[in-house]
């Protein structure tokens, strides 16, 4: 069973590790290094904030990513990531889906989300648009209340990059 639960000050040290593994670092719009104690200070007030939720995604017992948001207003923007021996396996895709489903349940109030993807990592881009979100720029948006359960239909065009719908 695959599902998202709220992350806690047991996850603390998962979440150092993830977060420093070098692709993650690489993909981040802050390429450094984080230390411990920065982390742990971040951690303990993302914990503290009714505007900020953090998920760790579990496969059964195991835990295989993480999936952050920050509400502003009625708008979320989306932090994730898989653990390196997870990735390529649909967990990206499935996690972003699931959060929307959160997200419905949780925060009625929130009506978009978007996610900040870096050009050169194409991997995530391919999952939010697998995911149904549509690429502006450098974010990705979703309309919870217009957005459809089925994401088949969404495909990159050749000549421009331009997202279709079949």
């Amino acid at each position: 069973m695959r599902y998202l639960r709220e992350a806690d000050w047991n996850d603390a040290e998962l979440l150092f590790h993830w977060v420093n593994e070098s692709s993650v670092r690489k993909n981040s719009f802050s390429s450094e290094e984080i230390s411990l104690e920065e982390h742990l200070k971040w951690f303990e007030h993302v914990l503290s904030q009714n505007d900020i939720k953090q998920y760790i995604y579990m496969d059964g017992e195991e835990p295989v990513g993480q999936i952050r948001i920050i509400i502003n207003g009625s708008a979320a923007e989306i932090n994730y990531s898989i653990c390196l021996e997870k990735r390529c396996m649909g967990y990206g895709k499935e996690m972003i889906v699931m959060l929307k489903e959160r997200v419905k349940t949780d925060f009625p109030e929130v009506k978009k989300m978007t996610a900040n993807v870096k050009p050169d990592n194409a991997a995530s881009q391919k999952v939010f648009l697998d995911a149904g979100y549509i690429h502006k720029s450098n974010t990705y948006e979703l309309d919870i209340d217009t957005s459809s359960s089925q994401n088949e239909h969404i495909k990159i065009c050749k000549g421009g990059g331009i997202v279709c719908n079949k």
